[in-house]
């Protein structure tokens, strides 16, 4: 009897030993309170429809979006502080611009002339602003939001037609000589913004690349 309970004190004994060496099991993260986190959503969701913020860089440009077109040129590489993709912070920027319409219609009288005259260099390059200035193109690469190495995001414009859903539609405006700013309207984070109060989310959506 006595050996029994020294084998049973026994055994107690190393798993007691062996539940404090691994220590207190796991607690569940605490998730916010709902309310919390429904507060949360609503502010992102209103600062996707927000673009501003100021730049410092070397370029010049004129820019002006109105949902389906855009009327602007630029070539410039610039450091910016604002809001971008829900976050306030700093990040750098490579901007290449070209939209003419409606001027880019001024081009198509000089390039017949040019056909005619035979100077194709001057056709071609009057094609060029007629197509390309009428559709309007712009490639934004930005990098490194607040010193993050890993964050990079590349948008590729046609007209009204950004990478992503999101951005597409803008409406705002930009100006910049050597320091500038910009401010832009996103139609559709503000769609989505009204349809969280129904308790429907969009930014799957709005988030995915389109397919060209």
């Amino acid at each position: 009897m006595r050996r029994t309970l020294l084998g049973t004190w026994f055994v107690l004994g190393l798993c007691g030993a062996a539940g404090a060496a691994e220590g207190p099991p796991p607690q569940p993260t605490p998730r916010a309170w709902a309310p919390l986190r429904y507060l949360h959503e609503r502010c992102a969701d209103l600062l996707d429809i927000v673009e501003l913020n100021v730049a410092t860089g070397r370029g010049v440009k004129l820019d002006l979006k109105y949902g389906l077109q855009f009327l602007g040129a630029c070539d410039h590489r610039t450091r910016r502080f604002g809001i971008l993709d829900r976050r306030v912070g700093a990040w750098r920027e490579i901007d290449s611009q070209l939209g003419l319409l409606p001027f880019s219609y001024l081009a198509y009288p000089v390039e017949h002339a040019a056909r005619a005259l035979g100077a194709r260099r001057l056709a071609a390059d009057a094609e060029f602003v007629r197509r390309t200035g009428t559709r309007g193109i712009q490639y934004l690469d930005r990098k490194e939001l607040n010193g993050d190495p890993v964050f990079f995001v590349k948008d590729t414009v046609e007209g009204p037609l950004h990478t992503r859903w999101g951005d597409s539609f803008p409406i705002g405006a930009e100006v910049h000589a050597g320091v500038g700013i910009r401010f832009l309207l996103r139609p559709l984070q503000l769609v989505d913004f009204l349809a969280g109060f129904v308790g429907i989310e969009l930014d799957p959506w709005l988030n995915a690349e389109q397919i060209r």
